[in-house]
């Protein structure tokens, strides 16, 4: 769905912009929180670490001196009661010590273990906050691809990969609901029914010779579909299990079809083949209903997220990716703050239909307020968002050169976002005392 900004003119937006900000801006403010969470977490594995150390050289100084003295003590004779006391009395300290030492260092890495498994669920929060965005959202400019692969129980798992310019990177499992073609162990019996396109084949008993031959698609196995959103992908298969099959690259808006023969190395029907046009056709055809089918599915789990290199889980402190999100979105709410005619608010405009249209806005201080608990240095990251001062007057948009027609003054009454709940900071336990 194609929106318009708020003058009316058109924006290069597919989706509901003033949604993700809303909801990204939740996830950064919580994502912040838990930076300070998990800074806590390790000044208390410090102090315990600390604590614990101090105790353990009480320990050994005590050991010692105890050693000390009953080493300058007058034992008399080797053989007298009190050289023998003296040797029980010293054994008996140094087990004394030692096993005290030994108690202080289990109650150390049981803390330790404590305070680990706390910091991993503060790490686990920040996967769920991300979840929480990224399954109704892609963030803008993402790069995005829907495969969908056939299992060996004839069912299709689905999943959708997205990548910011940032290199955030992630993976989101589709269900499939009931009704759809991919719900069937068959979907080409509703995606290419009767489609029937040429592909070479070698065939002959005697003179073997390669010659183009019809192919019914829906004989064939879809067993894996790939949608970049240029290019859909359809790989078929004479067999679930088998290599032999037809591939095709299919790009729907440009009319074109990248067509090749799987199989064995030594078919010399193998390799690229050319299309006839009305095949070409077909193709896009089935191409368009297999993108339709794919849009139907639904995101139900983040199951893996990464930043770069790390896992998104090992990322912190968050204040970076926090960052690179808030650079991402800042020129679109200035472009949305640009075109939108009440300076307080950003104002975005779609057509539903010949006879719906629908305007939608935020207000900036509702926005602000999401952040506005942060500490002085945590907020300036959000002050490149513009939403704390009006756009200059020399990039406001300029008057329309003639009046609007009827038609575009002919808005519904205006309709705010719903409200999200302000990000609540991370539960922390209660004090514990250092170990020792």
């Amino acid at each position: 769905m194609e929106f318009l900004y708020g003058d009316s003119t058109p924006s290069p937006l597919t989706s509901n912009f003033l949604e993700f900000l809303r909801d990204a801006l939740d996830f950064a403010v919580f994502s912040l929180h838990l930076d300070d969470e998990i800074a806590d977490i390790h000044e208390r594995t410090r102090m315990t670490e600390r604590a614990a150390d101090e105790e353990i050289q009480r320990l050994e100084t005590l050991g010692r001196v105890v050693a000390g003295a009953i080493e300058g003590a007058d034992k008399g004779a080797a053989e007298s009661e009190t050289s023998r006391c003296s040797a029980q009395i010293t054994a008996l300290s140094a087990e004394a010590v030692g096993a005290a030492i030994g108690a202080v260092r289990e109650r150390l890495a049981g803390r330790r273990a404590e305070l680990a498994a706390e910091e991993a669920g503060q790490r686990d929060a920040c996967f769920k906050a991300l979840e929480t965005l990224l399954l109704p959202h892609s963030p803008p400019d993402s790069v995005l691809a829907v495969r969908l692969v056939r299992g060996a129980d004839r069912t299709y798992s689905a999943w959708r990969r997205g990548e910011t310019p940032f290199e955030l990177g992630w993976r989101i499992e589709l269900g499939i609901p009931p009704g759809n073609a991919f719900a069937s162990d068959a979907p080409m019996d509703r995606l290419g029914v009767h489609v029937e396109i040429h592909a070479p084949e070698q065939a002959g008993w005697i003179k073997k010779e390669v010659k183009l031959k019809a192919q019914r698609l829906d004989r064939l196995v879809l067993t894996e579909v790939v949608d970049d959103g240029r290019t859909v992908t359809l790989h078929l298969r004479t067999d679930a299990a088998g290599d032999h099959g037809l591939d095709f690259d299919v790009d729907p808006k440009a009319g074109t079809v990248a067509a090749r023969r799987a199989g064995a190395s030594e078919d010399p029907s193998v390799g690229p083949f050319d299309l006839p046009a009305e095949d070409v056709t077909a193709l896009v055809g089935v191409a368009e209903k297999v993108r339709a089918a794919a849009g139907e599915l639904t995101a139900t789990r983040l199951v893996e997220a990464t930043l770069g290199d790390k896992e998104v889980r090992d990322a912190s402190p968050y204040a970076s990716l926090v960052a690179q999100f808030v650079a991402l979105m800042a020129p679109i709410v200035h472009e949305v703050s640009r075109h939108s005619l009440n300076t307080t608010e950003l104002v975005l405009r779609r057509q539903l239909s010949s006879e719906r249209r629908e305007e939608i806005f935020v207000a900036k201080e509702t926005l602000r307020e999401k952040f506005m608990n942060l500490r002085p240095e945590l907020r300036s990251i959000f002050m490149r968002l513009g939403l704390d001062t009006l756009p200059p007057p020399a990039r406001r948009s300029a008057a329309p050169s003639s009046p609007p027609t009827p038609e575009e003054n002919d808005w519904p009454a205006r309709a705010e976002i719903s409200r999200s709940d302000p990000p609540p900071k991370p539960s922390r336990p209660p004090p514990a005392e250092p170990s020792t």
